[in-house]
């Protein structure tokens, strides 16, 4: 879904565990075993995979549906 409001993105961000910011950069940490990956990383004590979502434009983010399901956006 394309989210073209910061203040939304914020939202998302803020009630989701597995969201968070990397600057501008929406950043998911999912718990997956991300050691063969190339996107992996270790965070505490455990490997998980990291996706990371840019901004498509100005205040522009295109996120999975998957990370929306139970926010009110």
């Amino acid at each position: 879904m394309m989210i073209n409001s910061l203040e939304k993105m914020e939202l998302i961000v803020k009630s989701n565990s597995h969201l968070r910011w990397d600057g501008v950069t929406v950043v998911a940490l999912v718990e997956e075993d991300g050691y063969y990956t190339k996107n992996g990383v270790f965070d505490n004590g455990e490997w998980k995979t990291e996706y990371r979502f840019d901004m498509v434009d100005y205040n522009v983010w295109n996120i999975p549906d998957r990370y929306l399901a139970h926010v009110q956006v």
